[in-house]
């Protein structure tokens, strides 16, 4: 299934966003990325994000993309806590599956 997914950080930007990339290689060996760029905030105050597109084939469903996503956010020490305080250390949005959107990306 063809998966576009949306990476953003607005705190230490250009570290986390390798450091997701990274880890999103390990589970999706062909994930390939845009080059990332920045990006105001919308909707919160912060610094400027720094945002990139990834896009990969996978035969994994849905939740089970859903579920690897929010794992390796949180394994980066993402939380809700940290939004509410507009600090995003990283945020994997997960765009389209197949051809269902699942998700609008907001910056593009």
């Amino acid at each position: 299934m063809k998966t576009v997914i949306a990476l953003g950080s607005n705190f230490n930007q250009t570290e986390n966003i390798s450091k997701a990339q990274a880890l999103l290689k390990q589970y999706f060996k062909d994930v390939r990325f845009t080059e990332a760029q920045w990006t105001e905030p919308i909707g919160i105050e912060s610094d400027n994000f720094l945002n990139c597109i990834g896009t990969f084939e996978t035969t994994w469903t849905l939740t089970q993309v859903q579920q690897c996503l929010k794992e390796i956010e949180m394994s980066m020490g993402d939380s809700h806590e940290n939004h509410q305080q507009g600090k995003v250390l990283i945020d994997i949005d997960l765009a389209q599956y197949g051809g269902k959107i699942v998700k609008e990306i907001i910056w593009l």
